[in-house]
């Protein structure tokens, strides 16, 4: 039999495999539940690639719908919608409301149809001009927005009314919407707008319990609220950073306890630095531990050679034109050490006093080849924390190499 490997760096974590993230679960639980209340809560949870945006969502998907007592009980109506490239803002709303209706029964269903009338045809909502498909980009009219946000209001509104009535038999709290990979949308400069205008009108109207919750990277989250400045006050902004050595810990115990396999929390706590505190890179190592292991406990050896297969796995993907892996160190490696190791933007100045040789010469060459990036401070600083993970995985087998000898 194939032995069971709770770890899948490849997938969303599973909500009874989660751990960590506590803080900020927390935070949006405990907003979600003003919806009871008519009290709108929405939210743009942003990071790097790979820093857990996707599995955070997909755990907050799953408490909005288990009436769990200890988060706010929580019984919403959702919908998770991941925007492919290109695609305008009509389109994504006219999807994301479409999968609310796989939560609402037919009858119910039908009623709405009833009211919202040319907005919805054999089961579907509409969203555009005259039922087609309306792309808001750069030029558009007002007219043109304000279509958009008018038809999704009226579709919400009698979405809340029916499924949100004390009448109705199972009714819900309120609405869930969430949408992935924002950064696809083509037109996402009046995101910010069109959806406050959607949650401010709701609440104005005393039906304030539609949340987003919106996920994407730090710049999106910098173009989304730079062209609506007043989102502010509907969209809580929730940045995800690497993880805490704790929470990073709690992560593989939970896997190992799923499976029975025996492990000392100790070497846990001491291997599990080399990952950084970054999601994908610590799945990577709970995964490589778990296929390692001959006895069914993780032991020192298990955590060497989870940590050598790590590292060469990161090494060979999207790092290797970056970093010479493995090897003697040239000047570019040299400072993008450095830089792994502060864990912090550095100057040129102060990078230069730490290389002991001229690196002028070579930062234009990092930066093109997206090694490196430069504050607005004018500083210099990796391009991710996966990166600083496997140059310092990579360190961590070179000092144990020659410590060997």
């Amino acid at each position: 039999m194939a032995k069971i490997n709770p770890f899948n760096p490849n997938s969303v974590v599973v909500p009874n495999l989660f751990a960590g993230r506590y803080e900020q679960v927390r935070s949006i639980c405990t907003k979600l539940e003003r919806l009871k209340d008519g009290l709108s809560a929405s939210f743009f949870v942003f990071g790097e690639r790979g820093i857990g945006k996707t599995a955070l969502a997909k755990l907050v998907l799953y408490l909005a719908r288990v009436k769990d007592p200890e988060l706010h009980n929580l019984d919403l109506l959702t919908s998770y919608y991941s925007v492919e490239k290109g695609q305008s803002i009509s389109n994504v709303l006219q999807e994301s409301l479409n999968k609310l209706t796989e939560g609402i029964e037919k009858n119910l269903l039908e009623k709405i149809g009833e009211r919202v009338g040319s907005l919805i045809k054999n089961g579907k909502f509409q969203i555009g001009a005259f039922g087609v498909g309306m792309e808001v980009v750069p030029g558009s009219t007002e007219k043109d927005i304000f279509t958009i946000k008018d038809q999704s209001v009226s579709i919400l509104s009698n979405i809340v009314r029916s499924i949100c009535s004390p009448e109705t038999e199972n009714h819900k709290d309120g609405i869930l919407i969430i949408l992935d990979e924002v950064h696809n949308i083509d037109d996402i400069h009046s995101l910010a707008s069109i959806l406050r205008n959607i949650v401010t009108t709701l609440d104005v109207d005393g039906l304030g319990k539609v949340s987003f919750l919106l996920i994407g990277y730090e710049e999106d989250e910098e173009r989304f609220f730079v062209e609506d400045s007043s989102a502010k006050r509907a969209f809580d902004p929730i940045r995800l950073d690497v993880m805490p050595p704790d929470e990073a810990t709690e992560v593989l115990k939970k896997g190992y306890d799923s499976i029975s396999i025996k492990y000392d929390e100790t070497l846990i706590k001491t291997n599990i630095e080399s990952a950084g505190g970054y999601p994908h890179a610590i799945q990577i190592l709970g995964h490589n531990s778990i296929e390692t292991d001959k006895d069914q406990n993780i032991d020192q050896k298990d955590w060497d050679d989870a940590i050598f297969n790590t590292a060469f796995e990161l090494r060979s993907k999207d790092f290797s034109k970056m970093y010479t892996f493995g090897k003697a160190p040239r000047i570019r490696d040299r400072i993008l050490a450095v830089l792994a190791e502060e864990d912090r933007p550095l100057s040129r100045k102060e990078l230069d006093s730490k290389i002991e040789s001229s690196i002028y010469q070579h930062i234009k060459l990092l930066k093109k080849c997206g090694a490196i990036k430069e504050t607005p401070e004018k500083k210099l600083t990796l391009n991710s924390q996966l990166f600083r993970t496997a140059i310092r995985i990579d360190q961590i087998l070179k000092a144990r190499k020659l410590t060997s000898k």
